[in-house]
């Protein structure tokens, strides 16, 4: 190797190696010119100049930029300069700061190897690059884009530089950096992909010198910016670095940079732009034109990326080239295939602006055609496929000859002709509701006509076949109304015109295809109007997500006019209407789950459905307790409902029927039953049986437990009168501790645990026996439900009924949650080998029908009736009668007590296997398929995460899976699923609890 020497400011001669400048010599610089002695190198990453961390002993830390120029150099200036501007004006904004030398100047000169070299030192700024991070969240690229307005606020009154020379990120000359190494791209779809884009980019054009210019950063790539976690674990942006591309240029560049690489390595590219873009025009309001250059601008700088370093590597291999060629190329794929009109509404969207540009009324032009061209006649019957309709109530829209049957009988007449409206959801096109990118396409785009196979299909209007469609393709109209042009789109049409074929108003466009079997509409036609030929070329999507609703109900108006429709159909109530109403009319104490609620119309199985067709796995109803609407338990309620239904004081057969099959689940010598209609009314009536048999007041029960709404058993509820607005323990009630083994006195290692938790319970019942205050009962769930999910340990309650009775009190055990063999069992009671002198039952016994009861001995029975009558209107009538009778024969013809232990214990397993890897989860408990999963931010501590918890139900109901949390600290998400849950949706369940445990958010929660 060939030694070097290096001349310093000082003059003295430093021994060298040749390229960068050696650690000795930056050690010498920073020491002798700007007083920074003891630091340690660490050498970063660069495309051009050599950059080095310096750490000192007291953890102090700087960025120093070496950069191979003159100390007057043009570049190195107007980078200096720019960030001396930016502290004046943005010092807030967290881009670094220049630190002087010991002259009080920005920078020091060192020749090496008979170059010279700019030595600056800056500021360091924590983080990491996000090119380093695994995912973006939405509200992290929003706040890139805020950053964004910001710098280029703080930029906007910079003069254009002078005697800067032309660099290869420059948008200005996109086109030509493109085409001079797009000759290196050998991967044709790839070339395609690029030409399309910069199709885009010429068509821009036309407008570039009306988009407004300032000086840029010009290059918030994800290597150029930084984020750190705040105190709460939460991502946010905490550097901007490198001005070393700045220039004078169109202002819309900076947030399409910004933008472009945040759709790198994305899913849905487009949704993870419009979030950087609104963050920069909720800062600085960018104008109509410029929203519309940002993708397309956004989209070219991604192929400049693309094609430089193809190329770079091409000519001389190189890491940094192949990684950022290894997901950009990806990406340029995904954005080619949105249409620019689509991402400019998306954008003007997340803006907060109407998705178009203000033009003429087109949907009023299409009405005046309508009245003028040819009309269907009769026009077709309206078809409902919502979610919600009708149609569906007695078929399985998963089969598909089964849907079509019903069609058939909806649409009347002997042509067989509908019409399903312009962005309508249909439950056909349904699936499980997720995020972004995945979320499903159930929102047609366009109206369809049904009609029979090979129907002629007529235009409404004169028009020119601009293309002809066919293989999957549609037949593309351009028509001209008083002066305005627009386009539509025929789907499923075969014979049709040839392209540049005038069609007159009336005349036909082509025959349906032939429809298949299997599919459920039979022959349709879809049928779209679009504004610009561009759209209408494309091809448009003939579904959508229902998040592009809006924007595609101005991309694409309406063709109802056009086909014989005045009015379509009449909106069903959306959730803003819905949760309109809910607050101005129910009270606010009747709160809904999640911040954001679904507005559900359906349910089937173990499955709820929302407006738009997005499915719901349900993990949280003991209500429906053998799946939603299932069809024997609404069969056997309208057949009762047919016959009679009627208060429960006159004499029917079904009252007896029901009674004596419920009587037979339970053990002797439980054999009394009082019906009634709410698992509430039965503790409520359960304690004042208890009162009134044992002449007593007093009430012992257990911490964290919940019996119900009434004023009576609330103040028997620690869950309702410990909680907020709750006004403590009424003087009659007796607590005994929680028997919480993850969290209280006796754990999980306490083979004893069980005995310990009675003993300790014991000793309040004698406590207040002994006080003069005697109990009339002790009341205890099987499975404690809204405290926290929690399983009794063996034992438990045969030792606090045994001391509860050897206090003259009665046993009441609250069934309400758990029974019905949720457990295994008809009642959980069963598992602790006990038999009380009270049950109360409720949610599960109607599948979601209001249907409860209390049964007790005979002996009980007699002694509270005293003369006074009970009785309850609805409680036992025929029609809940007979739904019981339904409920409790389902369970037991499917053997769902016996699904309940099997999927149970898996479901039991498959959490404590997702415990091991999930730092979160502190505990599983289950018991048959009543679980609960404690999340914790430290296992040591046990400190609970019921912030995330909360979080975790959002995430989870965002990727379709209904969760909620419970227990004393609302951070134990309860699991009590219809009891027709199976393996697979254990499966589901946990995939989707994984997949969001491991989200950013939620892994920086956990304390070591």
């Amino acid at each position: 190797m060939t030694s070097a020497t290096t001349t310093g400011q000082d003059g003295t001669t430093i021994p060298g190696h040749t390229g960068q400048l050696p650690g000795s010599l930056l050690d010498h610089v920073l020491r002798q010119s700007f007083g920074l002695e003891g630091y340690v190198q660490h050498p970063l990453g660069g495309e051009v100049d050599q950059n080095v961390r310096i750490t000192g002993n007291d953890g102090m830390r700087y960025f120093v930029r070496v950069t191979r120029a003159e100390p007057d150099s043009a570049d190195v200036l107007w980078q200096n300069s720019l960030l001396q501007h930016l502290a004046s004006t943005v010092p807030d904004l967290p881009v670094p700061r220049l630190v002087p030398t010991r002259e009080g100047k920005f920078l020091a000169a060192v020749v090496h190897e008979g170059r010279t070299h700019v030595v600056r030192v800056m500021s360091w700024i924590e983080g990491r690059v996000l090119a380093d991070l695994d995912d973006h969240p939405a509200a992290l690229l929003r706040q890139l884009g805020e950053a964004a307005g910001r710098l280029s606020l703080g930029l906007s009154s910079v003069e254009p530089p002078v005697g800067l020379e032309p660099h290869d990120w420059d948008m200005r000359r996109a086109a030509e950096i493109v085409e001079a190494s797009l000759h290196a791209v050998q991967d044709a779809d790839r070339r395609e992909a690029v030409r399309t884009i910069m199709g885009w980019y010429d068509d821009l054009l036309p407008a570039w010198d009306r988009l407004p210019r300032s000086v840029v950063h010009q290059d918030l790539n994800d290597a150029n910016v930084l984020a750190d976690a705040d105190e709460d674990g939460v991502l946010r942006i905490s550097g901007i670095v490198d001005l070393g591309d700045s220039l004078y240029s169109v202002r819309a560049a900076e947030v399409a940079i910004a933008a472009g690489y945040a759709m790198v390595r994305k899913a849905d590219p487009l949704a993870a732009a419009a979030e950087v873009v609104a963050g920069f025009h909720s800062v600085l309001p960018l104008t109509a034109e410029e929203l519309a250059a940002v993708y397309p601008l956004a989209a070219a700088r991604l192929c400049m990326n693309a094609v430089t370093w193809t190329r770079r590597v091409s000519e001389s291999d190189t890491p940094y080239g192949r990684t950022r060629m290894q997901h950009t190329w990806p990406a340029i794929a995904q954005v080619a295939e949105v249409c620019p009109d689509v991402a400019e509404a998306t954008f003007r969207v997340a803006c907060g602006l109407p998705p178009t540009r203000e033009q003429r009324n087109l949907e009023e032009v299409l009405a005046e055609a309508a009245r003028d061209g040819a009309s269907y006649a009769p026009a077709p019957q309206l078809l409902d496929l919502r979610p919600a309709s009708d149609l569906y109530d007695e078929v399985d829209w998963h089969d598909a000859r089964a849907v079509r049957a019903s069609i058939d009988d909806v649409l009347d007449g002997r042509r067989r002709r509908g019409y399903v409206p312009h962005l309508s959801a249909s439950l056909l096109l349904g699936g499980r509701r997720r995020p972004g990118a995945d979320e499903p396409a159930t929102v047609q785009v366009g109206g369809s006509l049904i009609v029979a196979d090979a129907e002629e299909v007529a235009s409404p209007l004169s028009g020119v076949v601009e293309a002809r469609g066919g293989s999957g393709m549609p037949l593309v109209l351009r028509h001209a109304v008083e002066g305005l042009e627009f386009w539509t789109c025929w789907w499923g049409l075969d014979d049709t015109p040839p392209v540049a074929a005038t069609v007159p108003a009336g005349a036909p466009l082509g025959r349906a295809g032939a429809s298949e079997e299997t599919d459920p509409l039979g022959s349709c036609v879809q049928v779209q109007v679009h504004r610009t030929a561009r759209m209408a070329t494309w091809p448009p999507p003939r579904v959508v997500p229902p998040s592009a609703r809006q924007v595609w109900s101005h991309l694409s108006p309406d063709p109802a006019r056009l086909l014989g429709f005045t009015e379509c159909s009449t909106p069903a109530p959306t959730i803003d209407d819905v949760v309109s109403v809910r607050r101005r009319h129910i009270a606010r104490s009747q709160r809904n789950y999640y911040r954001t609620p679904m507005n559900l119309v359906r349910g089937r199985d173990v499955w709820f459905h929302d407006e738009d067709g997005l499915a719901y796995l349900d993990s949280l109803n003991n209500v429906t307790h053998v799946g939603h609407a299932e069809p024997r338990v609404t069969a056997a309620a309208t057949r009762q409902m047919r016959k009679l239904n009627t208060n429960s004081r006159f004499v029917y057969p079904q009252i007896a029927s029901y009674v004596q099959k419920l009587v037979a689940t339970l053990p002797d010598p439980l054999e009394v039953v009082f019906l009634v209609c709410t698992g509430s009314e039965a503790n409520d009536l359960a304690l004042r049986i208890a009162r009134q048999v044992t002449g007593r007041q007093h009430i012992v029960n257990i911490d964290g437990a919940y019996h119900g709404n009434t004023g009576v058993v609330t103040g028997i509820s620690p869950n309702r009168y410990k909680g907020p607005g709750g006004a403590g323990a009424p003087a009659t009630t007796h607590e005994v501790v929680i028997p919480d083994r993850y969290r209280s006195t006796y754990g999980y290692d306490d083979t004893d645990a069980g005995v310990k938790y009675a003993r300790d319970a014991a000793a309040v019942i004698e406590r207040i026996t002994a006080d003069g205050r005697p109990p009339a009962a002790f009341i205890a769930e099987s499975l404690m439900g809204s405290g926290g999910n929690i399983v009794f340990p063996d034992g438990y309650l045969d030792g606090v009924f045994t001391a509860a009775r050897r206090a003259g009190a009665l046993c009441i055990s609250d069934e309400v949650q758990v029974g019905v063999g949720r457990l295994g069992p008809w009642w959980g009671f069963e598992l602790q080998k006990v038999v009380p002198d009270i049950v109360t039952m409720g949610k599960p016994l109607g599948n979601g029908h209001p249907l409860a009861a209390v049964v007790t001995t005979r002996e009980i029975a007699d002694a509270f009736d005293t003369g006074m009558k009970y009785f309850n209107t609805f409680g036992g009538n025929p029609v809940s009668c007979a739904i019981g009778e339904a409920v409790l024969d389902i369970v037991e013809q499917d053997e769902l007590r016996e699904n309940a232990v099997s999927v149970g214990g898996y479901f039991a397993q498959s959490l404590r296997e997702l415990q091991q890897r999930q730092p979160l989860i502190g505990d599983v408990r289950a018991e048959g398929l009543y679980l609960g999963v404690e999340l914790v931010r430290n296992r040591t501590t046990k400190m609970p995460a019921t912030e995330q918890a909360f979080m975790v139900t959002e995430l989870m109901k965002e990727r379709g899976v209904i969760v909620f949390p419970n227990g004393v600290h609302d951070n134990v998400l309860k699991i009590k699923p219809p009891m027709t849950f199976r393996r697979e949706h254990v499966d589901l369940y946990v995939d989707v609890l994984d997949e969001v445990l491991s989200l950013p958010e939620l892994r920086s929660a956990v304390q070591s």
